[in-house]
């Protein structure tokens, strides 16, 4: 409706400008008829011209004026109607047109349609003007019309455009807010991690820090971000550099920082990983926190158990002694016997796990020293068996021996005793009645390797990676043994990487277990 009311209001506007050239045309139209009237009647009474006006030809004179009047408000009203009206009223319109589509930020499709129907129109009304002969206008009307035609299509693809484009805008606003929500989050997180971060480049760069990394180096951002990692921290990569890393890279290290200012001296633990994408690493994301109470607090507890286990050899010594003693003594009843003998067996107990906790302290505090000694391994392996013997007896366990190796080595007797008699306790314990359990030694270039195997329980795959972890037991066991301390194979693999050896097994649950020990047949003292 209002598309139409602005139609004819433009039509009307132009129509009055028109009518107002239509006016004039005939104004000067009259004027000049009646200048050539006013000419020849001046002519008749100012100047004799008597042989001109006869009676006929004034008349004749009349009458071609008069039809020369009529001739010429005729033509002038074609040349309104058919040429200048319809010129007039496009050019306006198309004035009009584009004065509004280039002031105006906005695309006015139904005032160009408007307008291409109206110079259809207005062309029409000139091709059918008597004085359209010699203006050739079929030609320029459709060159005109083609590209009024693709003046609008473009103005369509315009429109569709910026609809097309409104909408990106608008989704490009909403993942911009949502992004500047992530952002937020993201700082959130980062300044609220209990541990220091720290975000490198490939190159090493640092770009990221959190506050908590700033209050650990006591260091501001601004003297972190566009550092690099070496100039920073330089500890990190020199550790870095001296231990291994895994298949996820992931890195764990400890090492001490002393500010600038020597303020700070702390022990920081770092752990860190890389930024990996298409299997190429893009940099380094670091975890820092300071372990200097945790370490001050481990070692104490360290020191504790060690100074607990000595203190306590002393009465269990005592109380060993004294059962050993009233169990020798044959004057004693039966019932006094039965209450020693499980004082005994519990000293025994007790004195293997106060053995334990010495061993695991030493080697916590870094105090395991090696002793070297000629050992000579099968008359080591009778000794130790003939220990055994009462349990292996008491079980009907058959043990196969089969030591190829005929050369002393030179190691710890004392330590050896606990790697090799933990293994073969563990495989006469953990072995049902009946069973087999058989030992191999052999030489392997230089170093010891040894096998133990046996048919026992086994270890359950899903607790097999835990077995060598301190104070563990696989639940299996825990049912079939109920004392055990789980400290005998965690004190066996680290005597063994001490000696810089491995160990490792194999097993089924229900089926048996072997153990595959191997270490040099000289140990070096010196750790």
């Amino acid at each position: 409706m209002d598309n139409n009311l602005n139609k004819n209001k433009k039509i009307s506007t132009t129509r009055v400008g028109v009518f107002r050239i239509f006016i004039t045309l005939i104004f000067i139209f009259t004027i000049i008829v009646y200048s050539i009237l006013i000419s020849l009647i001046y002519l008749k009474y100012s100047v004799e011209i008597n042989i001109i006006y006869t009676d006929s030809f004034t008349n004749l004179l009349i009458g071609f004026i008069l039809l020369l009047f009529i001739l010429g408000w005729f033509y002038i009203y074609i040349l309104y109607r058919c040429i200048i009206k319809p010129v007039y009223e496009t050019f306006s319109i198309v004035s009009e047109t584009v004065n509004k589509i280039s002031t105006k930020d906005s695309l006015y499709k139904d005032q160009l349609i408007f307008l291409q129907e109206f110079i259809n129109s207005s062309l029409f009304q000139l091709n059918r003007s008597p004085l359209k002969k010699g203006l050739n206008l079929s030609l320029n009307t459709e060159t005109y019309i083609k590209k009024l035609g693709k003046l609008i299509k473009q103005n369509e693809d315009l429109i569709s455009s910026k609809e097309d484009l409104s909408n990106l805008i608008k989704k490009l606003k909403e993942q911009k807010d949502l992004l500047e929500l992530e952002k937020a989050k993201t700082s959130a997180i980062i300044d609220s991690l209990p541990n220091g971060l720290l975000v490198t480049s490939r190159d090493g760069n640092i770009f990221l820090v959190n506050q908590e990394l700033e209050k650990l180096l006591d260091k501001d951002s601004n003297h972190l971000l566009g550092k690099f990692v070496s100039n920073v921290l330089p500890e990190i990569l020199i550790s870095y550099e001296s231990e291994n890393i895994n298949e996820n890279h992931h890195h764990k290290n400890l090492f001490n920082y002393k500010s600038s200012d020597n303020k700070k001296n702390i022990a920081i633990e770092s752990i860190s990983s890389s930024i990996i994408l298409n299997n190429d690493i893009f940099g380094s994301v670091y975890i820092l926190r300071d372990t200097t109470q945790e370490l001050a607090t481990e070692r104490a507890q360290k020191e504790f158990v060690s100074l607990a286990s000595h203190q306590l050899r002393t009465p269990l010594t005592s109380i060993k002694w004294n059962s050993e003693l009233i169990l020798s003594n044959e004057e004693i009843n039966e019932t006094i016997k039965m209450a020693a003998n499980d004082i005994y067996e519990e000293s025994n107990r007790m004195e293997k796990l106060i053995n334990s906790l010495l061993h695991l302290s030493r080697i916590d505090l870094g105090k395991i020293q090696f002793i070297n000694q000629k050992i000579n391994l099968d008359q080591y392996i009778d000794s130790l068996i003939k220990t055994l013997k009462p349990e292996i007896d008491k079980k009907n366990l058959k043990l196969e021996k089969n030591i190829i190796f005929d050369e002393p080595i030179l190691n710890d007797p004392a330590y050896i005793d606990i790697i090799i008699g933990n293994i073969l306790y563990n495989a006469v314990r953990y072995t049902n009645k009946g069973g087999c359990i058989k030992l191999n030694i052999h030489k392997n270039t230089d170093r010891v390797c040894i096998e133990i195997s046996d048919t026992g329980i086994g270890i359950p795959k899903d607790q097999q990676p835990h077995i060598f972890g301190r104070l563990f037991r696989a639940d299996n066991a825990k049912n079939f043994q109920t004392d055990g301390n789980g400290l005998g194979l965690y004190v066996v693999k680290k005597l063994i990487e001490l000696m810089k050896g491995n160990i490792w097994f194999e097993s089924k649950e229900n089926q048996g277990t072997t153990f595959f020990l191997e270490f040099p047949i000289t140990i070096n003292q010196k750790l």
